[in-house]
């Protein structure tokens, strides 16, 4: 054999050896190695909350803080609510996808024609309540001719409005006063008779030193008007066009919720560094955030199942004394589909 002969052999066996050593390579990488998943592009969306932020919205923000809403493709966007904003004409109006009231005003919505439905039951249970102290002596509706009045209007009037009709009182028997952001005019006396939400207002009085004995209370439950609490809703156009947004939107704010129930000091601290006005203390939000737990979570019932008796018995209650004035099924109020979708495999 030549000398340039074997050279030549020399270069195609190094030239065959680094090739399959590069296959070896690339398959070897390939083993090693599973392509990165691209994730959901991400959809713009807001919340409207009927409140302030504090712990009654707390497993929206530990959705939103853990980015479980991202893994679900959202970009959550919670507005903070008060006593002038309506969640459910804000919803309507496009200005918000996704709102948050109580069941028995959304019920009054959807009898007044607003579009919008329920597509999962936060709170099972209700905690509002009528709060006066006893030197007023006023221990019950009946005493609160010639009283002033104070109530949440525009999304909190439906049980209200429920009672004084079982009573048989009209405004013109006392004074109703638009309720504000604070407890002050009770405190001060300028108020008689106060709205309270177990979890929020009736703490605050107690903080500022009033004792429990000092008040009476009137519970809405004693008077047959125990009706579920806060729901998550959406417009009926969004439920039909979307209704892969509504079930990813109800995934991530049940997983928040489960999340803030199971770790309530966690979930305090998430509220608070949402907190913009800056007001909220830890020591509220978590005596808030285990109210709210008693509210979400029941034995009986799925976290964010809607009961139909529940709805049921809401709308025939509210229609019994003519709160509303026309009839209401309550298919029209909520629908489990959205969340039966959601949990699947999960609840």
């Amino acid at each position: 054999m030549t000398k340039a002969k074997g050279r030549q052999r020399y270069a195609a066996q190094r030239f065959r050896f680094a090739g399959v050593m590069l296959i070896c390579m690339v398959l070897l990488a390939g083993c090693g190695t599973q392509p990165t998943p691209t994730p959901p592009p991400l959809e713009p969306v807001t919340l409207q909350l009927q409140w302030v932020t504090q712990a009654q919205f707390a497993g929206y923000y530990v959705a939103l803080d853990k980015g479980w809403y991202r893994e679900e493709g959202i970009d959550l966007t919670i507005d903070p609510g008060g006593p002038d904003l309506v969640p459910s004409d804000l919803v309507t109006a496009g200005q918000a996808d996704f709102g948050t009231g109580l069941l028995a005003d959304l019920v009054v919505g959807v009898q007044q024609g607003k579009p919008v439905i329920s597509v999962a039951q936060i709170q099972q249970l209700n905690g509002l309540l009528l709060i006066a102290f006893k030197s007023s002596g006023i221990a019950g509706p009946a005493d609160f001719a010639g009283k002033r009045v104070g109530v949440w209007l525009g999304a909190w009037e439906a049980q209200f409005d429920a009672m004084m009709a079982k009573q048989g009182l009209t405004t013109n028997d006392f004074s109703l006063v638009s309720q504000g952001f604070t407890m002050d005019p009770f405190l001060k006396g300028e108020l008689d008779v106060a709205s309270a939400m177990i979890y929020n207002e009736y703490y605050v009085v107690l903080e500022s030193g009033v004792k429990a004995e000092e008040l009476n209370i009137i519970d809405y439950a004693n008077y047959g008007l125990d009706f579920p609490g806060d729901t998550l809703f959406t417009t009926r156009q969004t439920l039909e066009q979307k209704p892969d947004l509504c079930e990813r939107m109800v995934r991530a704010s049940l997983r928040g919720w489960q999340y803030a129930v199971e770790h309530p000091e966690e979930a305090a601290d998430i509220v608070l560094k949402y907190d913009k006005s800056g007001v909220q203390t830890r020591e509220h939000q978590l005596s808030m955030m285990n109210e709210i737990a008693k509210l979400v979570v029941l034995p009986v019932r799925p976290l964010g199942f809607t009961d139909r008796d529940s709805v049921l018995r809401t709308i025939d209650t509210l229609a019994s004394y003519g709160v509303i004035g026309g009839p209401v099924q309550p298919e029209d109020v909520f629908t489990n589909d959205i969340w039966e979708e959601a949990t699947k495999g999960g609840q």
